[in-house]
């Protein structure tokens, strides 16, 4: 049998070397910062402090990425608790990098699966708002805001970002699935009209996909709308 998995702290996570270094660096350029501007007139004080951003700024990104594999890894493995902790220290202490931005999305699935729908759509919207690398992950942002709102009963608004999750991959063979749900969702909110040109969007711009069958049986059923 497995050992139930102990439930990390965030100051486990925590680098105490790149903290010690953080801290050494800081009080030795506050501390001769002076001394080297009289000597050198600035010029080298400048060149420390530039070295102490770049080691920092890399280190960062660096400690971010990991962060984010390893929530991943605890992600698929269903070790969500483990997983949120990660997430969470991740979006705290690494605001502003990618994998932080890319860590509200999967902290935005996480409470999604935990049917937790007021938090999954809060981490969705702050992913869209602070995420614009990718547009695949962007699409991916956009139909979890509309899976949220399709469970909460709202279909016109769900509707509304599957298709802006299908604008923003219009390309991808996976986009005819944002257009199915949003025709599935115009159906459910009794918006025949925009239901129906979703659905044969589909079939023209998908023909060859499974959905463009599944669009087709959706047309047979609101022929009459």
């Amino acid at each position: 049998m497995l050992k139930p998995q102990r439930k990390m702290k965030k100051k486990e996570i925590k680098e105490d070397k790149f903290v010690q270094f953080t801290l050494e660096a800081k009080s030795y350029v506050e501390e001769n910062s002076k001394r080297v501007t009289m000597l050198a007139g600035g010029v080298f004080a400048i060149i420390v402090l530039i070295m102490l951003y770049v080691y920092l700024h890399n280190n960062t990104l660096i400690e971010a990425t990991t962060l984010m594999g390893k929530a991943s890894v605890e992600y698929q493995a269903m070790n969500y608790s483990t997983a949120k902790v990660f997430l969470e220290t991740l979006i705290e202490d690494y605001s502003g990098t990618d994998a932080a931005s890319q860590g509200l999305f999967l902290l935005g699935n996480l409470y999604f699966k935990e049917k937790n729908i007021s938090e999954a759509k809060k981490y969705f919207q702050e992913f869209i708002d602070s995420y614009s690398d990718t547009d695949i992950l962007l699409a991916s942002g956009y139909a979890g805001i509309a899976a949220c709102l399709s469970s909460e009963g709202n279909f016109e608004s769900a509707a509304e970002n599957y298709m802006k999750a299908y604008k923003a991959t219009p390309e991808l063979l996976e986009s005819a699935d944002y257009l199915y749900f949003t025709g599935i969702n115009y159906r459910k909110a009794e918006n025949y009209d925009k239901a129906r040109d979703a659905f044969r969007k589909v079939n023209e711009e998908f023909e060859d996909s499974s959905r463009s069958f599944d669009a087709k049986e959706e047309l047979l059923l609101i022929a009459n709308k």
